[in-house]
C-alpha cells in the first residue's frame, strides 16, 4: 500500500482514530475494491470517444436516480438508480439497471410520500460505492443519457467525490439536446408533459427504473426525428445546437 497516497492516509488515519466522525463514517463505508473500480473509471473513459458513432448505432444508456432532495451538496443523497440500455431508437429492455442505495440519515417525510422508498426499505440496500460500482459496471463506456441531467450529473459529480475522490467523466446527454433540434418554441418540457404528449405511459412515476424506461422512450422518438433531419452523429448535433441563437 502506498503510504503518500491522499486517500490511503486517510484511510489510516481513520482506523487510528484521528479523522472527525463524520468523515470517517464516510470513509468506513467504502469497500477497497469498489474504491479501485471507481477510480478506474477515469483513465478508461478519458480516451473514449463516441461522438463520430452513427446515431442509428449509438448505444447509450438511460438513467434516473431519486434523491433525498435537490442538493447534492448540502447533504441530499441518491436512495435509487433506475436506468436501461438503448442502441439507436431501440429500448433494449433485457438490459436494465436497478438498485435502491442506502442512505446515512432518514428519508424526509415527502420523499417517502412521493417515491414509496422508506428507511427500512433501504436498511439492506448497498452502499453509495457498492452502488456505484455496480452501475458503472453495467454501462461500461456507454454514454448516459437523462431527462432535464443537471440532477443526475450533480448527484453522480458528488456522491463519486465523496466516496471516492473520483471525477464524474461519463458523458451525460440531455435529452432536451434532441429536441431543441426538432421542436418549434417550448411550453411545459417536464418529462410528464412530454410523455403525455407522444402518448408513452409511465408505468410507476417517481420510481427510478420507471421514470428511466420512460424518458429512454423519449429520446428514442426524437433519435429518429434527428436521423429523418439528416443528422448523422453527435457531433453534428453538437455543432448545430452550437450554431443556433
Amino acid at each position: 500500500m502506498n503510504r503518500w497516497n491522499p486517500f490511503y492516509r486517510l484511510w489510516e488515519m481513520t482506523r487510528e482514530r484521528r479523522l472527525p466522525p463524520s468523515l470517517s463514517s464516510a470513509m468506513l463505508d467504502n469497500d477497497p475494491h469498489h474504491l479501485a473500480y471507481l477510480r478506474s473509471l477515469a483513465k478508461d473513459l478519458d480516451n473514449s470517444r463516441n461522438t463520430e458513432i452513427p446515431l442509428s448505432e449509438l448505444e447509450v444508456v438511460v438513467v434516473d436516480l431519486e434523491t433525498t432532495g435537490f442538493h447534492p451538496q448540502q447533504g441530499d443523497e441518491i436512495i435509487a438508480i433506475g436506468a436501461v440500455a438503448m442502441r439507436g431508437s431501440h429500448v433494449l429492455r433485457d438490459e436494465s439497471f436497478s438498485t435502491l442505495v442506502q442512505a446515512s440519515r432518514s428519508i424526509p417525510a415527502h420523499i417517502v410520500s412521493l417515491t414509496g422508498i422508506t428507511d427500512e426499505a433501504l436498511a439492506s440496500a448497498p452502499q453509495p460505492s457498492a452502488a456505484l460500482t455496480q452501475f458503472f459496471q453495467f454501462v461500461g463506456n456507454r454514454p448516459l443519457v437523462a431527462h432535464h441531467s443537471r440532477h443526475e450529473r450533480e448527484f453522480f459529480r458528488t456522491t463519486l467525490w465523496k466516496t471516492s475522490r473520483t471525477r464524474f467523466v461519463h458523458r451525460l446527454l440531455d435529452t432536451m439536446l434532441l429536441i431543441r433540434l426538432s421542436s418549434g418554441p417550448l411550453g411545459n418540457v417536464s418529462l410528464d408533459s412530454l410523455c403525455a404528449l407522444h402518448h408513452i405511459t409511465i408505468g410507476r412515476r417517481h420510481d427510478a427504473y420507471h421514470d428511466a424506461l420512460a424518458t429512454a422512450s423519449l429520446w428514442g422518438i426524437y433519435l429518429e426525428k434527428a436521423i429523418q433531419q439528416g443528422f448523422r452523429d453527435l457531433q453534428e448535433i453538437y455543432q448545430e445546437i452550437g450554431n443556433q441563437p
